[in-house]
C-alpha cells in the first residue's frame, strides 16, 4: 500500500508541517480494501506469535528466578493487547509471570529500598512496576520498596537509567525515565505523593529538553510526553519525529543506518497507537503489513542482537540461538501492534 501523503522536494520544516496535518487529519487506510482482506492473516500471525511467546516465558522462569524486562514485560503487554482484542491467552501463565515478577523484587526490597544493588538500575524497576500493573497487581511492601528504590537513583537532571548497555532493550534513558515516570505513579501510597511529584516533574523536564538518537529514543520520548501531559506543541512535534522514520518498506528501524525491523516497527506501531492513533490509518497499515510480510514460519520474527553478553547464555526455549532475548522482545512488540489492529 503506497503512502497517502508524499513529501518528496518539500523544505525540512515543511516537510515537518506536512506530515504533522497529515497525521492530526487520521489519512485512513480504505476500510474495505488491503485492511479487511488482512483480517484472517493478521489473526493467524498473532495465534502463532502468542504460542512462542507463552512457551519461552515459562521456560525462562523455570531456569532463571530473577524478572527480565524480555521475558515478563514485553510479552505480558502482547498477551493484555490480544486478549483486549478477542485473542485467548494463557491466563495462568499470565498471572504466574506476575508472581515470578513480585517474586523476584519482594526478594531484593531491602536493596531496592537502600537504593543499591539492582541490576539495570531504574530500568529494571520502572519494567517492574509495568509488568505488576498491566497484572492489577496491589500497592504493597514490595511496590513500596521499589518506588523507595527510584527516588533515590534519579540523576539530578532528572533522567533515569541502566547501568548496563544492552541495545535497544536497555540503552535508552529516554525509556527508562519515561516508563519509571509513569508507572511510579500507578502504584503511590500518600506518603510517597509529595516526593514522586517532584520526581516526575524532573522527569517530564529532561523528556523536554533533551533530543533522542534512536528510534527507540524517539518512540520513548513521544510516549513520555504524552503520558506526563506536556504542552500540545511539543507532542506533536515528538510525533512527527517518530512517524518520519518510516522506511519505503513501510517499517521502522533501530538506527538510521540499519534497515527496518520488527523490534523497531513493533515498539513504533504500539507507541502511535497508545497515543491516539488509529489502526485503519495509512501509516499504521503500512507497518502491518512490514510486519506480516516479515513474520517466520514458527510465528517469530528474528533481530540480530547488538549487545554484548553480560550473562552466560541459556536457552530460553525461543528460535534463534544467541538471538533470542531480543527477538522475543521483537515478538513481543510485533504481535501486540498485530493484535491491536485485529477487529473483534
Amino acid at each position: 500500500m503506497k503512502p497517502i501523503l508524499s513529501t518528496c522536494g518539500f523544505e525540512p520544516d515543511l516537510r515537518r508541517i506536512f506530515l504533522a496535518f497529515a497525521l492530526l487529519a487520521g489519512v485512513p487506510a480504505s476500510r474495505a480494501g488491503d485492511s479487511a482482506a488482512e483480517q484472517p492473516q493478521i489473526g493467524k500471525a498473532v495465534e502463532a506469535g502468542l504460542r512462542t511467546l507463552e512457551k519461552s516465558a515459562a521456560i525462562y522462569s523455570e531456569k532463571r528466578a530473577c524478572f527480565s524486562c524480555h521475558h515478563q514485560t514485553l510479552p505480558m503487554q502482547a498477551m493484555v493487547i490480544a486478549r483486549q482484542h478477542g485473542f485467548k491467552i494463557d491466563e495462568n501463565l499470565f498471572r504466574a509471570q506476575a508472581r515470578f515478577t513480585h517474586e523476584s523484587f519482594r526478594s531484593r526490597a531491602g536493596d531496592l529500598r537502600d537504593g543499591t544493588g539492582i541490576g539495570g538500575k531504574s530500568m529494571t524497576v520502572g519494567y517492574g512496576l509495568w509488568a505488576l500493573h498491566l497484572a492489577n497487581w496491589d500497592r504493597d511492601d514490595t511496590t513500596a520498596a521499589m518506588i523507595a528504590y527510584l527516588l533515590k537513583t534519579q540523576a539530578e537532571d532528572g533522567r533515569f537509567w541502566s547501568n548496563t548497555v544492552r541495545p535497544p532493550l536497555e540503552d535508552s534513558a529516554f525509556t527508562a525515565t519515561t516508563i519509571v515516570a509513569y508507572y511510579m505513579q500507578r502504584f503511590l501510597s500518600t506518603s510517597d505523593a509529595s516526593a514522586a511529584e517532584g520526581a516526575v516533574a524532573k522527569a517530564k523536564r529532561w523528556l523536554v529538553e533533551n533530543r533522542p538518537k534512536t528510534q527507540e529514543d524517539r518512540n520513548s520520548r513521544f510516549w513520555g510526553l504524552h503520558l506526563l501531559g506536556a504542552d500540545r506543541e511539543q507532542i506533536e512535534t515528538a510525533r512527527v519525529a517518530v512517524q518520519e522514520g518510516q522506511q519505503p518498506d513501510g517499517g521502522w528501524a533501530q538506527l538510521a543506518e540499519m534497515k527496518s525491523d520488527a523490534y523497531a516497527t513493533g515498539q513504533t506501531l504500539f507507541v502511535l497507537r497508545e497515543t491516539g492513533m488509529p489502526v485503519d490509518h495509512s501509516v499504521y497499515q503500512r507497518g502491518v503489513r512490514f510486519l506480516l510480510d516479515t513474520q517466520l514460519e514458527d510465528g517469530t520474527w528474528h533481530v540480530k542482537t547488538r549487545s554484548k553478553p553480560v550473562q552466560t547464555f541459556f536457552d530460553a526455549g525461543f528460535p534463534h540461538d544467541r538471538d533470542q532475548f531480543i527477538s522475543v522482545c521483537a515478538t513481543s512488540w510485533a504481535v501486540a501492534a498485530l493484535a491491536a489492529a485485529h477487529a473483534r
